[in-house]
């Protein structure tokens, strides 16, 4: 099993480390130990752990000089430090939280120190994953082969990769810092520079998350053709830009000598690029489909694609480009087009697909078959005559064969109506199931996105007032205080509870904090009242504290929405799990099967019956061995009996469900505590179509169907003892035989 982190505990309390050491190994964490003094402490970090625990009592050394000077090191420089101290010593526990990442008091208590722990191994991680990014990013930037430039809002030069330099010729040194007119030429500048205000302005976006063709002037005064690729980000509030620069000079060249071949042809030619994106028209497309090459060109080219053919066009590029796979490519097809007056012609289409440096661009030469298709059809219907004439003679002499199979379909057809009809009970009963976890993970989804569109503005908020030091420290305790009570709120009776946020509210009006109806529930639930807010006004002075009160109801809220959300899907993962293991769907008819399994499963899907008032015992056998079954038939089986057992009960009582090894069988038993069953109908129990049950409730063919399988294809027994008050059906399966059908189904 994997370990979950590395720990290093510098201590000179063996004590301390031994118990320790016991809490975090036995939770899959490695503990690396060392005595408390530098030397030591600096050759553990060798060992590359992912958490140090301090102990502030330290003899050797000063604990908090140590930690400072063990963040001075390279291997350490990211690493978390949580101090232990006894609870007690106060004055040392401060100084631990001010001094350290987190604090653990002394005696230990397991769940504090797995929790305080847990998330301090996490911030590690994430910190040696935000450096790797870092690194990674940069060598992203000097690896691509196309000019990389990142500029702020006023239109200056921030980034410069090596590419731009192979590019442009400016060396990083050169341009940075310089405005982007470096590369702009000048007759573009002035609507550089009027789209560049009009964006910062909060004004339409012409070009940012496009793609598009233009020019660029190197530093030799040469202009060229380029393809932007621009984008806008932000930085804290500030705006920057990025563009990815292609040089397509020789693209362009290309271009030119394929229109020179294009218009002399006779057949439509179309171009397009990797995403579909019409990109040469010629004369003869405009002949045959109707569209100018204005209309056409930048298109996709679902322009003259028919809508039912669209989604397996798009599906085809899509697998060409991630596989190389090709259906179409290189052969020639007849298709369908459809022209600008709606109308869909036949066409025969040759494809073929080239590319320009990396980017692949496809081209299709289409010619118009329609008189060819107008003969086949007439050769076609011809044919069709004929044959018409010859099925229906043989349609004649097959009616009585016809007639023949439908008799002996009939048994099968009332098997499949009993499957049926169960199958209409455990569907409507696991939609009521799903729908109501669904529902409540739905309404905290939905409750969730509101509620953190106003964190987000208390988020910005927080992070303009620039809180550091013991007030970002405290910042933290509420947050990791609103995540510990987001499961397990404060619990208040309904009159305390609605005084408290009676005054929590006026509080929150006094101090300016928006929304002190929707915050005042969540700060109660969270276990503040006005005493604890005052507290936190005299922490976070003016505009500080409405904003943190604000910041902290809306954590609470986003977290307790949360928690219902995950109740509500991890319920549903459940129930369709049981469904999935229920059905044994894509899995082989014949398995070796754990019956305990399948009645527990049954008992899912039929929970919705159950929990009307339905007592459930279960009592297997520890060692019951697996049997060789055909699985989703016997899981009918155990349906129809426990479903039966449901309705003797009138939904009220206590089912009994056993299951143990009685020499080479295995036995299950499904008693329940109803009327029990007459002894009249005890001989006609197991016979087709007789049912007690009102006229629509039951066919009549849930036992006879479920001893067949018992019997028939399992070789097994199926018996039944009846008293009032206990009925009890026994079936019987053997261990080491193999199912089959050896008679009449």
């Amino acid at each position: 099993m994997a370990q979950l982190g590395s720990i290093l505990v510098i201590s000179d309390d063996a004590r301390a480390i031994a118990d320790l050491s016991g809490i975090l190994e036995e939770d899959r964490y490695t503990v690396l130990t060392a005595e408390g003094d530098p030397a030591h402490a600096h050759a553990a970090l060798a060992h590359g752990p992912d958490l140090i625990v301090l102990d502030a009592g330290l003899r050797r050394a000063d604990p908090f000089a140590l930690a400072a000077e063990l963040h001075g090191a390279d291997e350490a420089h990211d690493l978390p430090v949580i101090f232990m101290a006894a609870d007690a010593d106060v004055e040392t526990r401060v100084r631990g939280l001010e001094a350290g990442d987190d604090l653990i008091g002394i005696p230990f208590d397991a769940r504090e120190v797995l929790a305080r722990i847990e998330r301090q191994v996490t911030v590690s991680k994430v910190r040696m994953a935000l450096r790797e990014s870092e690194a990674k990013f940069r060598s992203v930037m000097e690896s691509a082969i196309d000019a990389i430039i990142s500029a702020d809002a006023a239109g200056v030069i921030r980034s410069w990769n090596s590419a731009a330099t192979a590019l442009f010729g400016h060396t990083e040194a050169e341009a940075i810092g310089r405005p982007l007119e470096l590369v702009i030429p000048e007759r573009f500048r002035e609507l550089h520079r009027t789209g560049i205000h009009r964006v910062s302005t909060g004004g339409e976006t012409h070009v940012i998350g496009s793609t598009v063709e233009l020019a660029a002037i190197r530093n030799d005064g040469s202009e060229f053709p380029i393809e932007l690729s621009l984008a806008t980000w932000f930085l804290d509030e500030d705006r920057y830009y990025t563009g990815i620069i292609r040089d397509i000079s020789e693209r362009k060249q290309a271009e030119q000598k394929f229109r020179s071949v294009t218009e002399s042809a006779i057949d439509a030619i179309i171009s397009a690029d990797h995403t579909g994106r019409i990109m040469s028209w010629n004369s003869a497309a405009t002949r045959i489909l109707g569209y100018d090459e204005d209309e056409a060109v930048g298109q996709q080219l679902e322009l003259v694609i028919p809508p039912e053919f669209q989604e397996l066009h798009r599906a085809g590029m899509k697998r060409y480009t991630e596989t190389g796979e090709a259906h179409v490519i290189g052969t020639t097809v007849e298709l369908s087009a459809i022209t600008k007056s709606g109308e869909q012609i036949p066409i025969e289409l040759s494809l073929s697909t080239w590319t320009v440096h990396e980017d692949r661009y496809y081209t299709g030469i289409i010619r118009d078959i329609g008189e060819r298709k107008a003969a086949e059809e007439a050769l076609r219907q011809s044919e069709q005559q004929l044959r018409e004439r010859t099925d229906e003679l043989r349609g004649k002499n097959s009616v009585l064969e016809e007639t023949l199979a439908q008799i002996g379909q009939m048994q099968d057809q009332l098997i499949l109506q009993e499957k049926m009809a169960s199958l209409g009970k455990l569907s409507a009963g696991m939609a009521h199931e799903l729908n109501n976890p669904a529902s409540a993970a739905q309404r905290g989804a939905s409750q969730a996105m509101a509620v953190f569109a106003k964190l987000q503005e208390a988020q910005l908020q927080l992070g303009r007032l620039g809180l550091y030091g013991s007030k970002m420290e405290h910042l933290r305790e509420l947050d990791r205080m609103a995540v510990e009570r987001a499961d397990q709120p404060i619990e208040l009776g309904a009159l305390e509870r609605s005084d408290r946020e009676a005054e929590v509210e006026d509080w929150l009006d006094e101090h300016d904090v928006d929304d002190g109806g929707e915050l005042a529930p969540a700060l109660v639930s969270l276990g503040l009242d006005v005493d604890d807010l005052d507290g936190l006004a005299a922490t976070f002075v003016g505009e500080e504290a409405s904003v943190v009160v604000e910041w902290l109801g809306l954590k609470f809220l986003i977290y307790t929405l949360l928690s219902e959300v995950a109740v509500g899907t991890t319920r549903i993962v459940d129930l369709v799990k049981a469904l999935k293991t229920y059905t044994y769907m894509d899995q082989t008819p014949v398995q070796d099967v754990d019956v305990r399994r399948g009645l527990d499963n049954t008992l899912i899907i039929l929970h919705n019956k159950l929990k009307g008032g339905v007592h459930v015992v279960r009592r297997y056998d520890d060692d019951l061995p697996a049997i060789q079954a055909y699985a989703s038939e016997l899981n009918q089986v155990w349906t129809n009996l426990i479903d039966n057992a449901i309705d003797a009960m009138h939904g009220v009582g206590t089912l009994t469900v056993r299951a143990r090894r009685d020499g080479d069988v295995v036995e299950v038993q499904i008693e329940d505590d109803g009327p029990g069953i007459p002894p009249e109908n005890m001989v006609v129990l197991f016979d087709p179509f007789f049912t007690t049950k009102p006229v629509g409730e039951g066919t009549g063919l849930g036992l006879p169907i479920s001893r067949n399988i018992v019997v028939k294809k399992h070789h097994g027994e199926m018996t039944v003892d009846s008293v009032p008050g206990r009925t009890c059906f026994t079936v019987r399966l053997p261990i080491d035989s193999t199912p089959g059908d050896d008679g009449e189904g």
